[in-house]
C-alpha cells in the first residue's frame, strides 16, 4: 500500500515523497506457539487415528517369514519423512511410537525403504492424504491449483532449473500438482508426473477430486491453466474461474460462455478480478510449507519410491494442518464422520 504526502523544500516549493506503509497479519501467538510444541505428538496420533480406519487386512497365508503389518509400515514411511531422517537414524522415532502403542514392531531401516518401494503401498498414501483433507470441509470453499517441481538424487537441482531456465533437464526432477484451500492451504487432491507434464492437463482430475467431497466455490489458476474446457469444468462443479489471461487473449467465446465472463470480468474490471486471483498465491505458500519442512528433494532413488515419498510429504503437511486447526479454529477430529 502506497500513500502520499507533500513536503516543502527550502526555497518553498512542494515537492512530493512517497512511502509505504507495511500491511500486518494477525496471529494468534499463543494458540500458534501450542500447535507447534505439540505437532509431534499429535502428528503421531492423527496418523495412527487415519492409518487404522482404512482398515487393511493382513494378507499373509502362512508360507515363510510373515510379514509386516501394512498399517505399521504406512506409519513408519510417514514418520521417516516427517522427521526429515534417513531410514537408519528413523530407527529412534520409531521406538517412540511404539511405546506410545502406534506401532506393533520396529522393523529394520531397510524394510522401511522396500517398503517405500513397494506399489501396492500407494493407493494407501493416496488415500490418507485426502482422508486427513476431510475435516477441513466446512472450512474450504475457496481453491487454488498450481505445480511445482523435487529434485531427484544426483540430479540437477529445481531451483537451478526453476530460476536459470535449464528446462532441459525436465526428467531430472518430480512435478507435483495439486489443488489446495486458500485459507488452511490443506492439499485436497494430487497427481505426481515428471518435470515435462503440461500442467494444463490436470486441472479437470485435480477439481473433480476435490468436488467429491468439498463445495467449491471459486477456483484460481495461472495462466499455465487458461482454455475454454477448464473455465466450463469449474461452471460444470458449481465454481467461479479465475485463470489469469494472457495479455493477448480475446474475448470471444468460442461456444464458453464461462470463458466469455471471465475475460470480460478480466478486461473490463481488472481491479475486481486481481482480488480473487491473487488468493492464488495461497498455493505457493503452500508449497513453501512442504518445501521448508519436509525438505525440496527426494531420497529415494526408484520411481515408484519417489512417488510414494511426495505422497507422504502431502501427507504430512496434511496433518501439520491439521494440528493447527485443532487449535486455531477448533477443529475436532473423527474421521468416520467425513470418509464415507
Amino acid at each position: 500500500m502506497t500513500d502520499i504526502t507533500h513536503s516543502t523544500n527550502d526555497n518553498g516549493n512542494s515537492r512530493i515523497k512517497n512511502f509505504t506503509i507495511k500491511k500486518n497479519y494477525s496471529q494468534n501467538w499463543s494458540l500458534y506457539n501450542l500447535a507447534q510444541t505439540k505437532e509431534k505428538l499429535l502428528f503421531l496420533r492423527i496418523i495412527n487415528d487415519a492409518v487404522d480406519y482404512l482398515d487393511i487386512p493382513y494378507k499373509y497365508k502362512g508360507n515363510g517369514r510373515p510379514h509386516f503389518l501394512l498399517q505399521d509400515m504406512i506409519k513408519c514411511c510417514c514418520i521417516k519423512v516427517f522427521n526429515c531422517f534417513s531410514s537408519r537414524r528413523t530407527i529412534s522415532e520409531l521406538q517412540l511410537a511404539y511405546a506410545l502403542g502406534y506401532i506393533k514392531t520396529i522393523p529394520h531401516f531397510n524394510s522401511i525403504n522396500n517398503y517405500m518401494n513397494n506399489p501396492e503401498i500407494t493407493q494407501y498414501f493416496e488415500q490418507l492424504y485426502k482422508i486427513l483433507a476431510f475435516p477441513l470441509v466446512e472450512v474450504e470453499s475457496i481453491f487454488a491449483i498450481d505445480s511445482t517441481g523435487f529434485s531427484l538424487p544426483h540430479k540437477v537441482k529445481w531451483l537451478e532449473i526453476r530460476l536459470k531456465g535449464k528446462w532441459r533437464y525436465s526428467k531430472d526432477y518430480k512435478k507435483l500438482h495439486i489443488i489446495t484451500g486458500v485459507n488452511t492451504n490443506i492439499v485436497t487432491a494430487v497427481k505426481i508426473t515428471e518435470g515435462y507434464k503440461h500442467d494444463i492437463k490436470e486441472f479437470e482430475p485435480l477439481v473433480r477430486e476435490t468436488a467429491k467431497k468439498f463445495r467449491i466455490k471459486e477456483i484460481c489458476a495461472d495462466t499455465g491453466y487458461l482454455s475454454r474446457k477448464n473455465c466450463d469444468i469449474a461452471h460444470e462443479i458449481g465454481a467461479i474461474p479465475f485463470i489469469l489471461p494472457k495479455k493477448d487473449t480475446r474475448i470471444k467465446s468460442r461456444g464458453s460462455y464461462n470463458w466469455l465472463r471471465m475475460v470480460r470480468l478480466w478486461h473490463d474490471n481488472l481491479e475486481l478480478f486481481k482480488q480473487h486471483y491473487h488468493k492464488r498465491s495461497n498455493v505457493e505458500s503452500t508449497f513453501s510449507m512442504i518445501k521448508r519442512k519436509f525438505l525440496s528433494f527426494v531420497r529415494s532413488k526408484t520411481d515408484i519410491a519417489q512417488t510414494n515419498e511426495l505422497l507422504c510429504k502431502v501427507i504430512c503437511h496434511n496433518a501439520s494442518v491439521l494440528v493447527n486447526s485443532i487449535f486455531e479454529l477448533g477443529i475436532e477430529l473423527n474421521f468416520e464422520d467425513y470418509y464415507k
